[in-house]
């Protein structure tokens, strides 16, 4: 069975004209569908404005879809009672783009990560602060840095810490909405190996939502591209993406630019 199932999933924003006079819908995407197996990593490309961080929060549960379905672990997300949408909540974590605007700047680090081992465990003190200790080191900081706040950590570490905190309940599907978007090139390749560590360590599944090819292809199993909240493309297995003849992939392919600009053409 496949961990993530959406199915013809149509979703509309509601807005307006001036002084209320009258309402429309702004169709962001239509009839999408698209899977996630146990263990894999989905790269969802495209430009922005074409849905891809809408899909997000619709299988995240943030913004229920007008039409579809999302099946979670076989469940669906919009059609379960509050019990069950707190178990699926467990396993399904996000790490948002903006690392800062993620957190409370007054929690330290220790209460950032410990949020949702308080939402769902029932830890002692000490218990807790050595679970927050193991996942620090776990991705790349120090036990020592909870007491830290947000302010006092670089943009690379403050994602590390994100990221720690989507990985402390052990969940099954972590959506990363731009998770290295805004991050120089040195730090994102370390967070992307960081991410695929975590992946083969606990099994992790991933969509991974980015308009970055080499990102999404550097991490990802199989790869979608969106148009206009549709999903134009699919690939299963990522080696078959370069070769797609889909006007959207090959506009997608020809914007890499060389690692060197003497080798950049216009």
């Amino acid at each position: 069975m496949s961990l993530l199932q959406v199915k013809d999933v149509t979703h509309a924003y509601a807005s307006s004209t001036l002084f209320w006079q009258s309402k429309r819908h702004a169709p962001v995407l239509s009839g999408v569908s698209l899977t996630i197996e146990p263990g894999k990593c989905l790269g969802l490309l495209g430009t922005s404005g074409a849905g891809k961080s809408t899909l997000g929060k619709v299988i995240l549960g943030l913004e229920k879809p007008q039409k579809g379905q999302v099946l979670f672990q076989g469940m669906n997300l919009y059609d379960t009672d509050a019990s069950a949408r707190r178990r699926l909540r467990r396993d399904l974590q996000v790490v948002f783009q903006d690392c800062y605007s993620s957190v409370n700047p007054r929690m330290t680090a220790e209460q950032i990560i410990g949020e949702p081992l308080q939402n769902y465990e029932s830890l002692s003190s000490k218990e807790q602060k050595r679970t927050v200790g193991e996942l620090l080191e776990r991705v790349g900081l120090n036990a020592d840095d909870m007491t830290k706040h947000p302010h006092q950590f670089s943009g690379g570490q403050l994602q590390r810490i994100n990221i720690a905190r989507a990985i402390a309940l052990k969940p099954k599907l972590i959506v990363l909405d731009e998770a290295v978007s805004s991050l120089d090139m040195v730090t994102q390749s370390h967070i992307l190996a960081l991410l695929s560590d975590l992946k083969s360590t606990y099994g992790l599944s991933y969509l991974f939502i980015t308009h970055d090819i080499k990102a999404a292809y550097s991490i990802s199993d199989a790869l979608a591209v969106m148009e206009k909240g549709e999903v134009v493309e699919f690939c299963e297995d990522k080696a078959q993406f370069l070769q797609s003849p889909h006007p959207g992939v090959r506009n997608l392919v020809q914007s890499i630019l060389s690692e060197h600009p003497r080798y950049r053409s216009l």
